[in-house]
Protein backbone atom coordinates (compact mmCIF):
# COMPACT_ATOMS: atom_id res chain seq x y z
CA UNK A 1 0.00 0.00 0.00
CA UNK A 2 1.81 3.08 -1.29
CA UNK A 3 0.75 6.60 -0.33
CA UNK A 4 1.73 9.25 -2.86
CA UNK A 5 0.93 11.98 -0.31
CA UNK A 6 2.87 10.36 2.51
CA UNK A 7 5.82 11.96 4.20
CA UNK A 8 8.12 9.08 3.20
CA UNK A 9 9.27 8.91 -0.46
CA UNK A 10 7.58 6.24 -2.59
CA UNK A 11 10.79 4.29 -3.20
CA UNK A 12 11.33 3.98 0.56
CA UNK A 13 7.72 2.88 1.08
CA UNK A 14 8.23 0.18 -1.57
CA UNK A 15 11.56 -0.80 -0.04
CA UNK A 16 9.97 -1.07 3.43
CA UNK A 17 7.10 -3.22 2.15
CA UNK A 18 9.26 -5.68 0.21
CA UNK A 19 11.80 -5.93 3.02
CA UNK A 20 9.07 -6.70 5.55
CA UNK A 21 7.60 -9.42 3.28
CA UNK A 22 11.02 -11.04 2.89
CA UNK A 23 11.77 -10.99 6.63
CA UNK A 24 8.33 -12.33 7.52
CA UNK A 25 8.58 -15.16 4.95
CA UNK A 26 5.72 -13.88 2.79
CA UNK A 27 8.24 -13.77 -0.08
CA UNK A 28 10.18 -17.07 0.24
CA UNK A 29 13.82 -17.52 -0.71
CA UNK A 30 14.33 -18.30 -4.40
CA UNK A 31 11.14 -16.59 -5.54
CA UNK A 32 11.51 -14.54 -8.71
CA UNK A 33 10.56 -10.85 -8.40
CA UNK A 34 8.49 -9.40 -11.29
CA UNK A 35 10.37 -7.09 -13.61
CA UNK A 36 10.63 -3.41 -12.84
CA UNK A 37 8.31 -2.66 -15.80
CA UNK A 38 5.60 -5.01 -14.48
CA UNK A 39 5.92 -3.71 -10.92
CA UNK A 40 5.77 -0.06 -12.00
CA UNK A 41 2.62 -0.67 -14.04
CA UNK A 42 0.87 -2.73 -11.35
CA UNK A 43 1.74 -0.29 -8.55
CA UNK A 44 1.16 2.87 -10.59
CA UNK A 45 4.60 4.33 -9.94
CA UNK A 46 7.56 5.17 -12.13
CA UNK A 47 10.17 2.59 -13.08
CA UNK A 48 12.78 4.81 -11.42
CA UNK A 49 10.96 4.39 -8.08
CA UNK A 50 10.89 0.60 -8.49
CA UNK A 51 14.52 0.30 -9.66
CA UNK A 52 15.75 2.49 -6.77
CA UNK A 53 13.93 0.31 -4.20
CA UNK A 54 15.12 -2.97 -5.76
CA UNK A 55 18.72 -1.75 -6.05
CA UNK A 56 18.74 -0.92 -2.32
CA UNK A 57 17.38 -4.39 -1.45
CA UNK A 58 20.05 -5.99 -3.64
CA UNK A 59 22.76 -3.89 -1.97
CA UNK A 60 21.60 -5.02 1.48
CA UNK A 61 21.46 -8.68 0.47
CA UNK A 62 17.70 -9.22 0.48
CA UNK A 63 17.58 -9.75 -3.29
CA UNK A 64 19.98 -11.26 -5.79
CA UNK A 65 20.02 -9.86 -9.30
CA UNK A 66 21.70 -11.72 -12.18
CA UNK A 67 21.90 -10.08 -15.59
CA UNK A 68 19.65 -11.88 -18.08
CA UNK A 69 17.95 -14.14 -15.54
CA UNK A 70 16.00 -11.74 -13.31
CA UNK A 71 15.88 -10.79 -9.64
CA UNK A 72 15.31 -13.38 -6.89
CA UNK A 73 14.66 -13.35 -3.17
CA UNK A 74 17.68 -14.43 -1.17
CA UNK A 75 17.18 -17.18 1.37
CA UNK A 76 17.47 -15.34 4.68
CA UNK A 77 16.34 -16.36 8.18
CA UNK A 78 12.86 -15.14 8.93
CA UNK A 79 12.49 -12.44 11.51
CA UNK A 80 12.22 -13.82 15.04
CA UNK A 81 8.67 -13.99 16.27
CA UNK A 82 7.76 -12.87 19.76
CA UNK A 83 7.26 -9.79 21.84
CA UNK A 84 9.80 -7.01 21.79
CA UNK A 85 11.85 -6.67 24.94
CA UNK A 86 10.16 -3.34 25.60
CA UNK A 87 6.65 -4.13 24.37
CA UNK A 88 3.99 -3.53 26.95
CA UNK A 89 6.51 -2.61 29.64
CA UNK A 90 6.67 0.83 31.17
CA UNK A 91 7.99 0.04 34.63
CA UNK A 92 11.63 -0.37 33.62
CA UNK A 93 11.70 -3.98 34.83
CA UNK A 94 14.08 -6.39 33.12
CA UNK A 95 12.40 -9.47 31.56
CA UNK A 96 13.49 -12.77 33.07
CA UNK A 97 15.57 -13.80 30.06
CA UNK A 98 17.57 -10.59 30.26
CA UNK A 99 17.86 -10.81 34.04
CA UNK A 100 19.75 -14.08 33.52
CA UNK A 101 22.20 -12.31 31.23
CA UNK A 102 23.19 -9.71 33.84
CA UNK A 103 26.64 -10.17 35.33
CA UNK A 104 27.23 -10.28 39.08
CA UNK A 105 28.92 -6.92 38.67
CA UNK A 106 25.86 -5.50 36.90
CA UNK A 107 23.47 -6.78 39.55
CA UNK A 108 25.62 -5.29 42.31
CA UNK A 109 25.55 -1.88 40.63
CA UNK A 110 21.79 -1.68 39.97
CA UNK A 111 20.53 -3.19 43.22
CA UNK A 112 18.17 -0.34 44.02
CA UNK A 113 15.86 1.91 42.05
CA UNK A 114 15.90 4.85 44.44
CA UNK A 115 12.71 6.75 45.18
CA UNK A 116 14.78 9.90 45.60
CA UNK A 117 15.46 11.56 42.24
CA UNK A 118 18.69 13.34 41.38
CA UNK A 119 17.29 15.96 39.04
CA UNK A 120 16.80 18.63 41.73
CA UNK A 121 13.05 18.83 41.10
CA UNK A 122 11.99 17.62 44.55
CA UNK A 123 11.42 19.80 47.61
CA UNK A 124 13.64 19.20 50.65
CA UNK A 125 16.09 17.22 48.51
CA UNK A 126 18.87 15.96 50.74
CA UNK A 127 21.68 15.55 48.21
CA UNK A 128 21.63 18.37 45.66
CA UNK A 129 22.78 21.99 45.62
CA UNK A 130 20.52 24.78 44.42
CA UNK A 131 21.38 25.07 40.74
CA UNK A 132 19.63 28.45 40.64
CA UNK A 133 22.59 29.92 42.54
CA UNK A 134 25.03 28.89 39.82
CA UNK A 135 26.98 31.96 38.53
CA UNK A 136 25.64 31.77 34.98
CA UNK A 137 26.92 35.17 33.82
CA UNK A 138 30.47 34.52 34.99
CA UNK A 139 30.45 30.99 33.56
CA UNK A 140 29.18 32.27 30.20
CA UNK A 141 31.88 34.93 30.00
CA UNK A 142 34.66 32.48 30.88
CA UNK A 143 33.29 29.99 28.36
CA UNK A 144 33.49 32.58 25.59
CA UNK A 145 37.01 33.54 26.62
CA UNK A 146 38.23 29.94 26.71
CA UNK A 147 36.73 29.17 23.32
CA UNK A 148 38.11 32.40 21.86
CA UNK A 149 41.64 31.44 22.90
CA UNK A 150 41.52 28.50 20.48
CA UNK A 151 44.17 26.58 22.41
CA UNK A 152 44.71 23.35 20.43
CA UNK A 153 45.88 21.55 23.58
CA UNK A 154 42.38 21.48 25.07
CA UNK A 155 40.67 20.21 21.94
CA UNK A 156 42.96 17.21 21.55
CA UNK A 157 43.47 14.27 23.89
CA UNK A 158 44.94 15.14 27.27
CA UNK A 159 48.69 15.38 27.70
CA UNK A 160 48.93 13.17 30.79
CA UNK A 161 52.52 14.06 31.75
CA UNK A 162 51.78 17.72 32.43
CA UNK A 163 49.28 19.09 34.98
CA UNK A 164 46.30 20.95 33.58
CA UNK A 165 45.31 24.47 34.62
CA UNK A 166 42.58 22.99 36.82
CA UNK A 167 44.99 20.62 38.57
CA UNK A 168 47.33 23.54 39.27
CA UNK A 169 44.47 25.64 40.66
CA UNK A 170 43.13 22.78 42.79
CA UNK A 171 46.56 22.33 44.40
CA UNK A 172 46.61 26.01 45.35
CA UNK A 173 42.98 26.18 46.46
CA UNK A 174 43.07 23.00 48.56
CA UNK A 175 46.10 24.23 50.54
CA UNK A 176 44.13 27.26 51.76
CA UNK A 177 40.63 25.79 52.00
CA UNK A 178 41.39 22.31 53.41
CA UNK A 179 44.96 22.52 54.72
CA UNK A 180 46.25 19.94 52.23
CA UNK A 181 49.68 20.70 50.80
CA UNK A 182 50.35 18.99 47.50
CA UNK A 183 51.96 19.50 44.12
CA UNK A 184 49.87 19.79 40.92
CA UNK A 185 51.39 16.47 39.79
CA UNK A 186 49.62 14.80 42.74
CA UNK A 187 46.19 16.00 41.56
CA UNK A 188 44.21 13.85 39.11
CA UNK A 189 40.98 15.24 37.67
CA UNK A 190 38.04 12.86 37.23
CA UNK A 191 34.42 12.78 36.13
CA UNK A 192 33.24 13.17 39.70
CA UNK A 193 33.65 11.25 42.96
CA UNK A 194 31.99 8.04 41.78
CA UNK A 195 34.26 7.96 38.75
CA UNK A 196 37.25 8.45 41.05
CA UNK A 197 36.28 5.44 43.18
CA UNK A 198 35.67 3.35 40.06
CA UNK A 199 39.15 4.24 38.78
CA UNK A 200 40.73 3.29 42.10
CA UNK A 201 38.83 -0.01 42.19
CA UNK A 202 40.08 -0.85 38.69
CA UNK A 203 43.63 0.20 39.48
CA UNK A 204 44.11 -1.24 42.95
CA UNK A 205 41.65 -4.05 43.66
CA UNK A 206 41.34 -7.67 42.60
CA UNK A 207 38.33 -9.92 43.25
CA UNK A 208 38.55 -11.25 46.79
CA UNK A 209 40.44 -8.25 48.21
CA UNK A 210 39.08 -6.87 51.49
CA UNK A 211 37.69 -3.35 51.63
CA UNK A 212 36.68 -1.78 54.94
CA UNK A 213 33.61 0.37 54.47
CA UNK A 214 31.68 2.63 56.81
CA UNK A 215 28.52 1.20 58.36
CA UNK A 216 26.33 3.07 57.66
CA UNK A 217 27.89 4.53 54.53
CA UNK A 218 27.23 5.65 50.98
CA UNK A 219 25.41 2.77 49.35
CA UNK A 220 26.27 3.71 45.77
CA UNK A 221 29.99 3.74 46.57
CA UNK A 222 29.72 0.44 48.45
CA UNK A 223 28.18 -1.12 45.36
CA UNK A 224 31.26 -0.16 43.30
CA UNK A 225 33.48 -2.23 45.59
CA UNK A 226 30.95 -5.07 45.69
CA UNK A 227 30.76 -5.11 41.89
CA UNK A 228 34.57 -5.45 41.80
CA UNK A 229 34.19 -8.73 43.70
CA UNK A 230 35.65 -7.36 46.94
CA UNK A 231 34.90 -8.62 50.42
CA UNK A 232 33.31 -5.80 52.45
CA UNK A 233 34.38 -5.53 56.08
CA UNK A 234 32.18 -3.05 58.02
CA UNK A 235 33.75 -0.18 59.95
CA UNK A 236 31.01 0.80 62.38
CA UNK A 237 30.22 4.45 62.98
CA UNK A 238 29.88 5.75 66.54
CA UNK A 239 29.58 9.24 68.03
CA UNK A 240 33.08 10.10 66.74
CA UNK A 241 32.68 8.77 63.21
CA UNK A 242 33.94 5.51 61.68
CA UNK A 243 35.83 3.46 64.28
CA UNK A 244 38.75 1.44 62.82
CA UNK A 245 38.89 -0.75 65.92
CA UNK A 246 35.59 -2.36 64.89
CA UNK A 247 37.27 -3.91 61.83
CA UNK A 248 38.09 -7.51 62.67
CA UNK A 249 40.24 -8.38 59.65
CA UNK A 250 43.87 -7.35 59.48
CA UNK A 251 44.04 -8.05 55.76
CA UNK A 252 42.36 -4.82 54.63
CA UNK A 253 43.72 -3.44 51.39
CA UNK A 254 41.58 -0.28 51.24
CA UNK A 255 39.41 1.57 53.78
CA UNK A 256 36.78 4.05 52.58
CA UNK A 257 35.87 6.84 55.02
CA UNK A 258 34.14 10.23 55.16
CA UNK A 259 35.97 12.04 57.96
CA UNK A 260 35.08 15.75 57.81
CA UNK A 261 31.33 15.02 57.49
CA UNK A 262 30.34 11.38 57.80
CA UNK A 263 27.72 10.37 55.28
CA UNK A 264 24.92 9.92 56.37
CA UNK A 265 25.45 10.63 60.10
CA UNK A 266 26.94 14.15 59.55
CA UNK A 267 29.60 13.51 62.24
CA UNK A 268 32.90 15.44 62.08
CA UNK A 269 35.72 13.09 63.10
CA UNK A 270 37.71 14.57 66.02
CA UNK A 271 41.49 14.78 66.00
CA UNK A 272 42.01 11.78 68.29
CA UNK A 273 39.99 9.49 66.01
CA UNK A 274 41.81 10.79 62.93
CA UNK A 275 45.18 9.90 64.45
CA UNK A 276 43.83 6.50 65.50
CA UNK A 277 42.67 5.95 61.92
CA UNK A 278 46.09 6.80 60.47
CA UNK A 279 47.93 4.58 62.98
CA UNK A 280 45.48 1.74 62.31
CA UNK A 281 46.07 2.01 58.54
CA UNK A 282 49.86 2.18 58.96
CA UNK A 283 49.84 -0.92 61.15
CA UNK A 284 48.03 -2.93 58.48
CA UNK A 285 49.53 -1.39 55.36
CA UNK A 286 46.03 -0.19 54.42
CA UNK A 287 45.37 2.59 51.94
CA UNK A 288 42.61 5.02 52.98
CA UNK A 289 40.23 6.59 50.47
CA UNK A 290 38.74 9.74 51.98
CA UNK A 291 35.68 11.27 50.31
CA UNK A 292 35.31 14.88 51.46
CA UNK A 293 31.71 15.18 50.23
CA UNK A 294 29.95 18.37 51.30
CA UNK A 295 32.68 19.51 53.68
CA UNK A 296 32.71 22.99 52.11
CA UNK A 297 29.38 23.73 53.78
CA UNK A 298 29.93 24.12 57.48
CA UNK A 299 27.75 26.77 59.13
CA UNK A 300 28.97 26.85 62.74
CA UNK A 301 32.64 27.47 63.46
CA UNK A 302 35.55 27.08 61.09
CA UNK A 303 36.15 24.30 58.57
CA UNK A 304 37.12 20.85 59.84
CA UNK A 305 40.46 19.70 58.34
CA UNK A 306 40.22 16.38 56.48
CA UNK A 307 42.19 13.27 57.32
CA UNK A 308 44.45 13.97 54.34
CA UNK A 309 45.71 17.17 56.01
CA UNK A 310 47.38 15.01 58.70
CA UNK A 311 48.75 12.41 56.30
CA UNK A 312 52.54 12.43 56.27
CA UNK A 313 53.14 8.96 54.81
CA UNK A 314 51.01 9.01 51.66
CA UNK A 315 48.42 6.65 53.16
CA UNK A 316 45.37 8.72 52.21
CA UNK A 317 43.86 9.26 48.77
CA UNK A 318 41.66 12.33 48.96
CA UNK A 319 38.56 12.67 46.75
CA UNK A 320 36.83 15.98 46.08
CA UNK A 321 34.33 17.19 43.52
CA UNK A 322 32.59 20.31 42.25
CA UNK A 323 29.20 18.59 42.07
CA UNK A 324 27.96 20.13 45.31
CA UNK A 325 29.52 23.56 44.85
CA UNK A 326 28.78 24.22 41.17
CA UNK A 327 26.57 21.87 39.15
CA UNK A 328 26.16 18.12 39.42
CA UNK A 329 25.94 17.76 35.64
CA UNK A 330 29.42 19.27 35.14
CA UNK A 331 30.91 15.96 36.30
CA UNK A 332 34.22 17.43 37.42
CA UNK A 333 36.04 15.96 40.40
CA UNK A 334 39.58 15.21 41.49
CA UNK A 335 41.83 13.01 43.59
CA UNK A 336 44.98 13.87 45.53
CA UNK A 337 47.44 11.00 45.87
CA UNK A 338 51.16 10.17 45.87
CA UNK A 339 52.71 11.19 42.57
CA UNK A 340 53.77 7.67 41.55
CA UNK A 341 50.19 6.49 41.96
CA UNK A 342 48.82 9.60 40.26
CA UNK A 343 50.93 8.88 37.17
CA UNK A 344 49.54 5.36 36.96
CA UNK A 345 46.01 6.64 37.43
CA UNK A 346 46.43 9.09 34.55
CA UNK A 347 47.64 6.26 32.34
CA UNK A 348 44.54 4.27 33.27
CA UNK A 349 42.34 7.23 32.31
CA UNK A 350 44.17 7.49 29.00
CA UNK A 351 43.44 3.82 28.23
CA UNK A 352 39.89 3.63 29.57
CA UNK A 353 38.45 7.04 28.74
CA UNK A 354 40.95 8.60 26.31
CA UNK A 355 40.20 12.12 27.52
CA UNK A 356 38.24 14.07 30.11
CA UNK A 357 36.26 17.22 29.15
CA UNK A 358 39.17 19.64 28.96
CA UNK A 359 37.07 22.63 27.92
CA UNK A 360 35.04 22.28 31.11
CA UNK A 361 38.20 21.76 33.18
CA UNK A 362 39.70 24.91 31.69
CA UNK A 363 36.63 26.96 32.60
CA UNK A 364 36.55 25.63 36.17
CA UNK A 365 40.28 26.34 36.41
CA UNK A 366 39.67 29.94 35.37
CA UNK A 367 36.79 30.20 37.83
CA UNK A 368 39.17 29.32 40.67
CA UNK A 369 42.11 31.31 39.34
CA UNK A 370 40.12 34.54 39.02
CA UNK A 371 38.63 34.26 42.54
CA UNK A 372 35.04 33.70 41.41
CA UNK A 373 34.83 30.22 42.95
CA UNK A 374 35.71 31.33 46.49
CA UNK A 375 33.21 34.22 46.32
CA UNK A 376 30.56 31.79 45.03
CA UNK A 377 31.21 29.44 47.98
CA UNK A 378 30.88 32.26 50.52
CA UNK A 379 27.55 33.29 48.99
CA UNK A 380 26.22 29.73 49.01
CA UNK A 381 27.21 29.23 52.66
CA UNK A 382 25.30 32.35 53.73
CA UNK A 383 22.17 31.34 51.83
CA UNK A 384 22.26 27.71 52.95
CA UNK A 385 22.79 28.74 56.58
CA UNK A 386 19.62 30.86 56.45
CA UNK A 387 17.71 27.98 54.92
CA UNK A 388 18.88 25.57 57.59
CA UNK A 389 17.86 28.03 60.29
CA UNK A 390 14.39 28.10 58.77
CA UNK A 391 14.21 24.31 58.63
CA UNK A 392 15.41 23.98 62.24
CA UNK A 393 12.78 26.47 63.43
CA UNK A 394 10.01 24.47 61.74
CA UNK A 395 11.31 21.16 63.06
CA UNK A 396 11.40 22.48 66.62
CA UNK A 397 8.04 24.23 66.52
CA UNK A 398 5.88 22.01 64.30
CA UNK A 399 7.50 18.56 64.45
CA UNK A 400 8.35 18.23 68.15
CA UNK A 401 5.85 15.38 68.41
CA UNK A 402 7.30 13.57 65.36
CA UNK A 403 11.08 13.97 65.41
CA UNK A 404 13.72 14.28 68.06
CA UNK A 405 15.30 17.72 67.93
CA UNK A 406 18.09 17.44 65.34
CA UNK A 407 21.52 18.97 65.68
CA UNK A 408 22.62 21.91 63.54
CA UNK A 409 24.44 19.95 60.81
CA UNK A 410 26.88 20.78 58.06
CA UNK A 411 26.21 19.82 54.46
CA UNK A 412 22.80 19.76 52.80
CA UNK A 413 20.45 17.97 55.20
CA UNK A 414 19.46 17.32 58.80
CA UNK A 415 19.16 13.84 60.26
CA UNK A 416 15.73 13.57 61.91
CA UNK A 417 15.08 10.57 64.18
CA UNK A 418 11.49 9.44 64.62
CA UNK A 419 10.25 9.52 68.21
CA UNK A 420 7.93 6.64 67.36
CA UNK A 421 10.31 3.89 66.24
CA UNK A 422 7.40 1.66 65.18
CA UNK A 423 6.69 3.95 62.21
CA UNK A 424 6.53 2.30 58.78
CA UNK A 425 9.56 4.02 57.23
CA UNK A 426 9.02 2.55 53.76
CA UNK A 427 5.41 3.74 53.64
CA UNK A 428 6.48 7.21 54.74
CA UNK A 429 9.10 7.36 51.99
CA UNK A 430 6.59 6.33 49.32
CA UNK A 431 4.17 9.04 50.47
CA UNK A 432 7.05 11.54 50.39
CA UNK A 433 7.93 10.53 46.84
CA UNK A 434 4.30 10.89 45.76
CA UNK A 435 4.34 14.38 47.30
CA UNK A 436 7.51 15.31 45.36
CA UNK A 437 9.75 15.37 48.42
CA UNK A 438 13.42 14.43 48.06
CA UNK A 439 14.00 13.11 51.58
CA UNK A 440 15.75 9.77 52.17
CA UNK A 441 15.50 7.09 54.84
CA UNK A 442 18.49 6.31 57.03
CA UNK A 443 18.18 2.57 56.43
CA UNK A 444 19.20 3.09 52.80
CA UNK A 445 22.80 3.57 53.96
CA UNK A 446 23.10 0.30 55.90
CA UNK A 447 24.44 -2.78 54.15
CA UNK A 448 21.41 -4.90 55.14
CA UNK A 449 18.95 -2.00 54.54
CA UNK A 450 17.89 -1.94 58.19
CA UNK A 451 18.78 0.80 60.65
CA UNK A 452 18.85 0.36 64.43
CA UNK A 453 16.99 3.68 64.61
CA UNK A 454 14.53 4.97 62.03
CA UNK A 455 15.17 8.42 60.67
CA UNK A 456 14.77 10.66 57.63
CA UNK A 457 17.38 12.83 55.95
CA UNK A 458 15.58 16.14 55.33
CA UNK A 459 17.30 18.53 52.95
CA UNK A 460 17.35 22.32 52.98
CA UNK A 461 20.07 23.53 50.57
CA UNK A 462 18.23 23.04 47.28
CA UNK A 463 14.97 24.67 48.48
CA UNK A 464 14.25 28.33 49.12
CA UNK A 465 12.78 29.32 52.48
CA UNK A 466 9.30 29.47 50.93
CA UNK A 467 9.85 26.04 49.38
CA UNK A 468 11.00 24.73 52.76
CA UNK A 469 7.73 25.99 54.27
CA UNK A 470 5.72 24.20 51.59
CA UNK A 471 7.84 21.07 51.75
CA UNK A 472 7.52 20.78 55.51
CA UNK A 473 3.74 21.17 55.25
CA UNK A 474 3.72 18.24 52.82
CA UNK A 475 6.13 16.28 54.99
CA UNK A 476 3.80 16.65 57.98
CA UNK A 477 1.03 14.98 55.97
CA UNK A 478 3.40 12.17 54.96
CA UNK A 479 4.73 11.33 58.42
CA UNK A 480 1.46 11.86 60.27
CA UNK A 481 -1.34 11.03 57.79
CA UNK A 482 -4.88 11.51 59.10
Amino acid sequence: MLDADGARPLYLQLYDGLREMILSGALPGGMRIPSSRVLSESLGVSRFTVVTALDQLVAEGYLNSARGSGTYVETVPWRQQGKSSTSGRSDGAVPDRFEKLLSRRGKALIWRNSLTLNDGSQLLHMATPDHRLFPVDIWSRLTKEVYAQGDFRIVNYREILRPSLLEEQIARHIAVSRGIRCEPEEVVTTLGAHHAVTLLAELLLDPGDTVSFEEPGMAAIRSIFQSAGCRIEPMHVDAFGPDPHTVASRDVKIAFVTAAKQQPMTIAMPMKRKLEMLHWAADRGTLIIEDDLGSEFRYLGGPIPPLKALDQAGQVIYIGAFSMTLLQSLRVGYMIMPRALADRCRRLIQVRYRALPQFTEQIVGRLIEDGHYVRHLHRMRRIYARRQNRLMHILRSDFADIFETPEFASGFYNLCYFKDQSVDEDAVLIRCRNSNLGVEQLSYYFADRTSPRKALLVGFAASTEDEIELGMTLLRRCVAPT
